[in-house]
């Protein structure tokens, strides 16, 4: 019974944070999707004119993480900001996958880029309840 109610809090928080994603979510549950997809919002991060942040809202549950993609020039300095749980960061995807949140990465290539959002192996054992997040990414 405890179970099942702590199922029925979880599945209340993620409606009640991403709602317009659940049935994605039910559909990647069902087919085993390794990626937690319909709750990490928009993938392409791209700024508005003018504009050096921009922002995404998603939850990471397990081991899934949400990807971001965007593009920007070799020099260009990219850093991210999680408001939401502490076990979640966000690592510019590649050879060194750098945590983002403690330090401003100079980009080393011009092109495409990834930023993923994660949480370390302990805290992804630990359960399945989807952990919400806001993340704020500057690029300058």
């Amino acid at each position: 019974m405890k179970t099942l109610s702590k199922l029925a809090g979880a599945t209340a928080l993620v409606l009640g944070i991403m709602s317009a994603g659940t049935m994605t979510a039910q559909a990647a549950s069902k087919t085993g999707d390794l990626h937690y997809n319909a709750d990490c919002g928009v993938k392409e991060l791209r700024m508005a004119k003018g504009s050096y942040d921009v922002n995404r809202a998603g939850a990471v549950k397990g081991s899934s993480f949400c990807e971001y993609q965007f593009y920007a020039k070799k020099g260009q300095k990219v850093s991210a900001t999680i408001v939401g749980s502490n076990d979640l960061y966000p690592v510019l995807y590649g050879t060194n996958s750098p945590d983002i949140s403690t330090e401003t990465v100079t980009l080393d290539k011009t092109g495409e880029h990834t930023i993923r959002v994660l949480q370390p192996r302990n805290q992804a054992r630990e359960g399945n309840t989807p952990k919400p997040y806001y993340m704020t990414v500057t690029i300058k």
